[in-house]
């Protein structure tokens, strides 16, 4: 029974270092559901909506808690999984300062998912991302 957990834990420690490719050869990947998948000019809609009552209010929270845990689940993903990345949003002092950026791409292509918006962030932002000082 010994052998059998030995082998085990060592074929999940040798897979679990393997990264994996997530798109396919043209870059493209399932997006999920959830805020990820709400148009831009809802999203724009539910920041409004929230400044009206102003940031940092128990309101303006409600109305962008979703977004700004998809976007720092964005960033902890990226993070991990871009070679020599440390911070994505490297330079921003908040999720507000982020959302704010995200919202103006959004008022010139209001069609596309506010997931899509994030990811066009992340990939304009990558050249000036923080790297890992440890892969130095």
């Amino acid at each position: 029974m010994k052998t059998i957990r030995y082998l085990l834990l060592t074929i999940f420690f040798l897979c679990a270092g393997q990264l994996s490719h997530a798109a396919d050869k043209n870059g493209n990947y399932v997006m999920g559901g959830g805020v990820g998948g709400v148009k831009c000019s809802q999203f724009v809609a539910s920041m409004e909506k929230g400044r009206s009552f102003g940031i940092g209010s128990y309101e303006y929270v409600i109305e962008t808690y979703g977004f700004q845990m998809y976007l720092l689940g964005f960033q902890t993903g990226y993070n991990m999984g871009a070679p020599e990345t440390y911070d994505i949003f490297y330079g921003y002092e908040s999720t507000n300062e982020l959302l704010a950026r995200i919202e103006n791409f959004c008022r010139i292509i209001p069609d596309v998912t506010f997931g899509f918006a994030v990811t066009s962030l992340g990939k304009k932002l990558h050249p000036k991302r923080k790297k890992n000082e440890i892969m130095k």
